[in-house]
């Protein structure tokens, strides 16, 4: 799915547009309407819980495209909209790096957790205030510093405890994909994480239908089981598998053993098989070009064979799992040419 249609650009950081969804401004408008006939003050609790989760969502997801640049992966965009945020955060198919990519969106709420946690503990010496259930909802205290600093730990603790449940397409439930990857293969994982998952999403629905988390529970739980049954039945026709033409040699170079942290993190990308001078770089990986070449190949002759059944019979003739290698591969190649066009004109 599209989730970037309806979008529209407001910022870019470290080289990442940040997006947002008509969506999303629309249930801004209604959440503040509501508090305003609420009265007493309320639509300011509201404007300023909605900015505060904002700012810790975006936080979220790009803790995940930093996690995937500092293990080779990429990140050009996050979107954020009405169930939260989505970081466009590609990593190399292998258990660490995707690992990784997971878990850097939840320790930036740890750390935040950790930092807020201290100071209302300094402040009020109060360690009940900090043994919060997480799921309760967030208490919206007076309007001051201090206040501030306690709804964003409850709001960092909430996102927390959430994402981590293992539920996929959580990050709890993709990172116990990741875990349990390399004792299983990929596609074994994948099946029983979606499986689990749409468990997970189905009780998530019943507590939405009932009211105990409201409606917004429920979208979750759909648009986490559409997500589930798609990546499911991806995995049962075998279209996801680990990549190795997409590792670390995709750079031109090993990126763990030359070049900081830093320029992995904030640098430009080269081009793939060029070095720093511009010049075609060896491949540090023997039989990796060939690879490259046999599995481009691979996907020419497939992507010829969908083009000529859309031609002879229609989009709509299209199998689901066609609709998603035809994505796939379009999406990819256009990815390619837009950065080679990019890097090369630097």
């Amino acid at each position: 799915m599209n989730f970037l249609g309806g979008s529209f650009r407001v910022a870019r950081l470290f080289g990442i547009d940040i997006r947002v969804h008509v969506l999303f401004l629309l249930y801004i408008a209604f959440r503040v309407f509501d508090a305003v006939r609420a009265g007493a003050g309320s639509w300011q609790h509201e404007l300023v819980f909605l900015g505060l989760l904002f700012g810790i969502v975006l936080a979220h997801e790009f803790g995940h495209c930093f996690g995937a640049r500092s293990v080779g992966g990429y990140a050009e965009n996050i979107l954020m909209w009405p169930l939260g945020g989505l970081a466009y955060a590609h990593a190399p198919m292998r258990p660490w790096p995707q690992f990784v990519t997971v878990a850097c969106g939840p320790l930036v709420n740890l750390g935040f957790c950790v930092v807020s946690g201290l100071i209302v503990l300094a402040q009020t010496h109060e360690v009940g205030l900090l043994l919060l259930n997480p799921f309760r909802g967030v208490l919206l205290p007076e309007l001051n510093w201090l206040g501030f600093v306690w709804v964003l730990y409850q709001v960092n603790l909430l996102l927390l405890a959430f994402n981590l449940l293992p539920i996929y397409p959580l990050d709890g439930g993709q990172l116990f994909q990741a875990i349990i990857w390399p004792f299983l293969g990929l596609q074994r994982a994948t099946l029983i994480a979606c499986q689990v998952g749409l468990v997970g999403c189905v009780i998530f629905g019943l507590l939405g239908l009932r009211g105990g988390g409201g409606g917004m529970l429920f979208f979750i739980a759909v648009f986490g089981g559409f997500t589930c049954w798609q990546r499911l039945q991806a995995a049962r026709q075998g279209l996801i598998v680990e990549d190795p033409s997409f590792g670390p040699h995709y750079y031109g170079r090993d990126h763990a053993s030359r070049g900081s942290l830093w320029s992995r993190l904030f640098g430009r990308r080269r081009p793939p098989g060029f070095d720093d001078d511009g010049l075609v770089s060896p491949n540090p990986n023997p039989g990796g070009w060939e690879t490259r070449q046999a599995e481009r190949a691979k996907e020419d002759a497939e992507l010829d064979r969908i083009l000529q059944k859309v031609s002879a019979q229609g989009i709509h003739s299209l199998s689901y799992v066609e609709r998603q290698m035809l994505e796939r591969i379009t999406r990819e190649r256009q990815r390619q040419e837009h950065e080679f066009q990019r890097d090369t004109r630097l």
